[in-house]
Order: C-alpha cells, then sequence, then structure tokens
C-alpha cells in the first residue's frame, strides 16, 4: 500500500484556497493639502497719510539787530539756555548815539526856530507861511528824533523766549546789515514742539485740520501723538508740496531740535478695505501681493493691491471681496488648483 505525503497535500491545499481568494483592493491616497482659512473681513477703516519732516519749535526765531552796525559784544554761545528777555548781543554804540544826539540837536534848533516865528507872526513880522512852514520843520524833527531814541533802544538782541541757542551766525567785531541774523533760538516748552512735513494735493484735499497723527523718530523707539495745527493754502513753488504742522502732545521725553520723524496722519474719512492676516501674502513687492483662496476645494491664486499694513493686517484696496475664503495657513504647500481640505 503506497504511502501518503499529507504534508504536500497540506501546502496543496493551501495554495488552491490562496488562489481562490479575490485580491485585496490598493487604498486610494489623499492628496488634499490640509490648509486653514479665514473670511476676509470688511472693514471701515482709514488709510493712514505717511509723510516726514524736522522737528522745529513753534517759538523758534532768527535774531537780528534793528539797524545796521558792528557787533561789540555777543554775550552766548551756541547751546546756552536763555530766559525771555535776556540780552544777548550788543551793537557798537558809537554811530547810534551819534545819529541820536543828531537828532536831538537838529530838534531843539527847529523848536527854537518855531517860536521865534511865533513871536515875530504876532507882532505882523512874518508871514502866516513862514510860521507853518517853522511849525512843519518842527514836527518833522521830532519823528526823526523819535525814531533814533528807538534805534538806541534795538541796538540790542533779546531773547523772545525761554529756550536754547541753536547757532551763532555772526562773531564780535562783524559788520552787519539791519535784519541779517545774528542768532538763532528755540523754544524749549513741551507744548511747542511742531513738525513741519510736506504733503501731495492728493493728500492735502483728504485732511481738513485737527486731525490725530503718529509721530516715530530714529532716536526713541515709542510712539509721540500729535494733532495735524496748521494747513498751507497754497503749494510751495519749488516742491509743489502743500506744508503741513503737526504739533507733539507734551510727553515726558526731552526733544531737541532737527530730529527726522516719520509722520502717520489719519484722515477722518473711511474707506472700505478688506483685511487678512499679514501671514495670509505671499511673493510680496512693494504694494502688491498674492493670496490663495479655497474655492470648492481647491487653490486659487489671487494678486491682490495693499493699502496698508497694521499690526498683523494687511488691508486690502484691491483684489479680494467680502466672505472670500482667503487661506492663512498652509499656502507655502500650494499651486493654483491644488486640492485642499479645509482644517480647523
Amino acid at each position: 500500500m503506497k504511502q501518503i505525503n499529507y504534508f504536500a497535500v497540506l501546502m496543496l491545499s493551501t495554495a488552491i484556497f490562496t488562489s481562490c481568494k479575490h485580491p485585496k483592493p490598493v487604498e486610494k491616497t489623499d492628496n488634499a493639502v490640509p490648509v486653514k482659512v479665514i473670511s476676509a473681513d470688511e472693514l471701515q477703516e482709514s488709510e493712514p497719510l505717511e509723510t516726514s519732516g524736522l522737528l522745529s519749535s513753534e517759538q523758534q526765531s532768527n535774531l537780528s539787530f534793528k539797524t545796521g552796525g558792528i557787533i561789540n559784544r555777543i554775550l552766548v554761545k551756541e547751546g546756552d539756555h536763555v530766559r525771555k528777555g535776556q540780552v544777548l548781543a550788543l551793537l557798537n554804540m558809537t554811530e547810534v548815539s551819534a545819529q541820536m544826539n543828531q537828532a536831538e540837536e537838529t530838534y531843539q534848533k527847529a523848536k527854537r526856530d518855531a517860536q521865534r516865528i511865533a513871536n515875530l507872526f504876532k507882532d505882523s513880522v512874518s508871514t502866516r507861511e513862514q510860521l507853518e512852514n517853522t511849525q512843519t520843520s518842527l514836527a518833522i524833527a521830532k519823528k526823526q528824533l523819535d525814531i533814533a531814541r528807538f534805534n538806541n533802544t534795538q541796538s540790542s538782541i533779546v531773547s523772545n523766549t525761554d529756550g536754547v541757542v541753536l547757532k551763532k551766525l555772526a562773531n564780535e567785531g562783524e559788520q552787519v546789515a539791519g535784519g541779517a541774523p545774528v542768532l538763532f533760538v528755540s523754544s524749549v516748552a513741551g507744548k511747542d514742539w511742531v513738525i513741519k512735513c510736506g504733503i501731495t494735493d492728493k493728500d492735502r484735499a483728504r485732511i481738513s485740520g485737527n486731525e490725530k497723527a503718529e509721530i516715530h523718530f530714529d532716536a526713541y523707539s515709542q510712539t509721540f501723538s500729535g494733532k495735524v495745527k496748521t494747513l498751507a493754502q497754497g503749494s510751495d513753488s519749488g516742491s509743489g508740496l502743500y506744508q503741513v504742522e503737526v504739533r507733539l502732545e507734551q510727553g515726558n521725553v526731552q526733544l531737541v531740535s532737527g530730529l527726522f520723524a516719520k509722520v502717520k496722519i489719519y484722515p477722518a474719512g473711511k474707506t472700505d478695505l478688506l483685511s487678512v492676516p499679514v501671514d495670509a501674502l505671499i511673493e510680496g513687492k512693494n504694494d502688491s501681493a498674492y493670496v490663495f483662496t479655497a474655492v470648492n476645494q481647491k487653490a486659487q491664486r489671487k494678486a491682490v493691491k495693499l493699502a496698508y499694513l497694521k499690526g498683523d493686517k494687511a488691508f486690502i484696496s484691491f483684489g479680494l471681496t467680502s466672505g472670500d475664503q482667503v487661506i492663512r495657513e498652509g499656502s507655502a504647500y500650494l499651486t493654483e488648483g491644488s486640492l485642499v481640505r479645509i482644517i480647523k
């Protein structure tokens, strides 16, 4: 009797059973990129007007002598603090005093002549015309004396404010003309600080005065507040810009004249702008950028125009509509038409 190989039979049965089973289907791979989206918010925002200028004092003066002459003494130097009413410089008084004495002598002579002719007129010796001429000469001599006395009092430079001497423009012994600047003095009162800026005609039409402003100085990390104080009614003939003065609100920081300032002015009028997170922007350049939006589970690339950035938000002036599903996370892995899966 032939011996049966049970091991071979078992292996054959297993092979037959395996070949009769249907093959297991290959699982499909999810190619959709997981992303997070946010709706573009429609906000009433005021687009700031950006400009720059130099810090100066409202009480900033080029001080000079009223009359010309030789400078006798300058009593201050650059950087000195001065008080209102303090004498800062003096002219050589030789010429001024001589002119005042001459005017005094002329007046006294005219006064004597007028009195003599008046006595003769009473005795019918002189004519009325002679009397009137001497009275006119007396009046003229009196006015000339008043001018000479006034010039004598203006032969010194007196500070018109509590402040600091920023610049000395002449030295002792120099001949200066009347009205020529000798000392440049600026107030140090906190309430007097202003920034003079130039703006375009388009920006000039957006503001009317008293608008709020933010000021940044390179020398300080903090942000300063201010308001528009004055607006020019005409443009500068050289630059074509309109001058605007922004007054700083008084703070506890010691400022100095001449600091360069970056200014943002917020007009009262509002504009409809859409805001999205800054991290949703891709390939930004100047005021242009791109964002991806989710449309029917696909990524759509859109070009947008930036109005401005504020904090962690970008305000869009063109390219989006209210309610667009803007992809804020996962956009780095997307291309146009990529499948997306929105996650929370």
